[in-house]
């Protein structure tokens, strides 16, 4: 298999959908900044081959398929000029990580994960957080970013390296941090890297449930952080988050057991007063773990004293883990342009296709939760719902925005019938030809009698906007009525340039006024 093949091969996800984009210039803190955007339909191997011949725009692809299986993830921590690959390198390589780092488009890292047979998107998603929570980069976005999708739902897409063999600017490197320019070398890196399954994947941490028995069925976030060690400053919350789980495991046994744990993970240990204050904090039942949640700004992002090493859909398994209590998590908002919008969201992973007004009611909202994802959420108030929709519109990018084919909405339907009357119809020989419902050529404009054309559309049955609509839109495409002489009389038209044959839909603005008489 050449190298090309072999590429395709590596970075196989879903089929029926990709993206693309168009390189630009770097911004005021140092990111390549360009224009990307999503197409809805299959990609071809073309689209595979300009991509490494660097023929723009180049390839982002879906990494998640529609059996919800992936062969390949990333860590994608967006950092940008200065970035210290080798150090990020050196940790992973001392770890022990079967890990390819790539420099990203925008000149941060694309951390892969590549196996050879496809595993659960999940599985890959939860294996991919627990790395980059040990790496430091536990608040950075993992792909696949969807575990489910539907039949409908795209899911987000990574731009792929190699985009150009003579001048390459997104490249692997090796183990030792030296840049694997050429396509063959970043080949045979993969196949020293790419595995069988991914529980070959072991983080060798000193605390783990499985080594010490002190932190059995505990959150991630714990085990983490007791391997790291608990840091001063944070001790506080951090014994809090711990007697959660220890309130959990051992009821009976609590007080002891937060001395015991204060004296035995806690450098140096928590004062005697400051563990009591603690205990009478989570001895009841008012308090739970203080997880993190959404950004109210910025829904992609969590905030919050445990966001950097949060594990959630891992720790929802764990035996003394968040568990039901765990708070959704709904990003991804993206907008399927047209005359009736379609939204697609990402709700706990798993993507939900949405009307508008399924998407402004959180009662309709639950519904298609329940028929989707098999989730239902708890009900929220209206207030805040439309505070959460409207945090999602504002942090909406321009690749977030889909524009559909002109021919689904109502605009490019009405050209697209418009073009076949213009078509069926012109060819008169003489103005009066017009009063018979044909169409008249003069001076590079076509002209009609509106009622042909208002009839011709009840034929096809097209009935999606009124008359002062269908004049609105045929305005648009620069149209307008016009004085046609017949007999050496005035005849009421529209006209429109000839070019309209060759249009495809595109808005245009047009006043009403009238012209003299051809």
């Amino acid at each position: 298999m050449d190298d090309q093949n072999k590429f395709i091969e590596i970075f196989t996800g879903l089929d029926r959908a990709y993206g693309q984009t168009q390189s630009r210039e770097k911004n005021e803190v140092g990111k390549l900044e360009g224009r990307s955007w999503l197409v809805k339909e299959t990609i071809t191997r073309d689209k595979w081959i300009n991509h490494l011949e660097g023929k723009e725009p180049s390839l982002g692809i879906i990494p998640i398929d529609d059996n919800n299986e992936c062969k390949w993830g990333a860590i994608d921590i967006d950092t940008y000029d200065g970035f210290d690959y080798k150090k990020l390198i050196k940790k992973i390589v001392e770890n022990k990580l079967p890990l390819v780092v790539c420099k990203s488009k925008s000149g941060g890292a694309h951390v892969f994960l590549f196996v050879s047979e496809p595993v659960l998107a999940k599985d890959m998603q939860i294996k991919l957080k627990e790395i980059a929570v040990w790496l430091g980069y536990g608040d950075c976005e993992i792909f696949p970013k969807q575990i489910e999708l539907n039949s409908k739902g795209t899911g987000n897409f990574l731009n792929l390296p190699y985009n150009h063999p003579e001048f390459p600017t997104r490249y692997a490197f090796d183990d030792k941090g030296n840049a694997l320019i050429e396509l063959s070398m970043f080949i045979k890196h993969y196949e020293t890297k790419v595995l069988s399954n991914l529980n070959m994947v072991v983080i060798d941490k000193p605390v783990t449930a499985k080594n010490n028995n002190d932190f059995k069925g505990a959150p991630p976030c714990l085990i983490t952080l007791a391997s790291q060690g608990f840091s001063q400053g944070s001790r506080n919350i951090a014994l809090f988050q711990l007697g959660i789980y220890l309130r959990q495991r051992f009821p009976e046994k609590l007080e002891e057991k937060l001395d015991y744990y204060n004296s035995k993970y806690f450098k140096p240990p928590l004062a005697s007063r400051e563990v009591l204050t603690v205990h009478k904090q989570v001895s009841g039942e008012k308090y739970f773990y203080n997880c993190p949640g959404q950004d109210e700004k910025d829904p992609s992002k969590l905030v919050g004293d445990f966001a950097s090493v949060c594990e959630k859909i891992k720790c929802q398994s764990q035996k003394f883990g968040v568990g039901k209590a765990a708070t959704n998590e709904i990003m991804g908002l993206k907008k399927w342009v047209s005359d009736n919008p379609v939204y697609e969201l990402t709700h706990n992973g798993k993507v939900i296709i949405l009307t508008v007004d399924q998407l402004s009611s959180h009662n309709e909202y639950r519904k298609q939760c329940i028929a989707q994802a098999n989730e239902s959420p708890r009900p929220m108030a209206p207030a805040i719902w439309a505070d959460m929709v409207d945090a999602l519109l504002k942090n909406m990018q321009k690749d977030d925005f889909i524009q559909l084919p002109g021919e689904v909405t109502a605009k490019g339907q009405f050209l697209n019938q418009l073009q076949i009357f213009i078509e069926n119809n012109r060819g008169a020989k003489d103005r009066q030809d017009v009063l018979q419902g044909m169409v008249f050529e003069l001076k590079d404009y076509y002209f009609f009698k509106p009622q042909a054309f208002r009839d011709f559309l009840k034929t096809k049955r097209f009935a999606k906007a009124s008359d002062s609509e269908q004049y609105k839109m045929f305005e648009e495409f620069k149209g307008t009525t016009a004085k046609l002489k017949v007999n050496n009389n005035p005849e009421h038209c529209w006209k429109i340039p000839t070019t309209i044959l060759e249009s495809e839909y595109k808005l245009s603005k047009k006043d009403f006024s009238e012209e003299e008489a051809y």
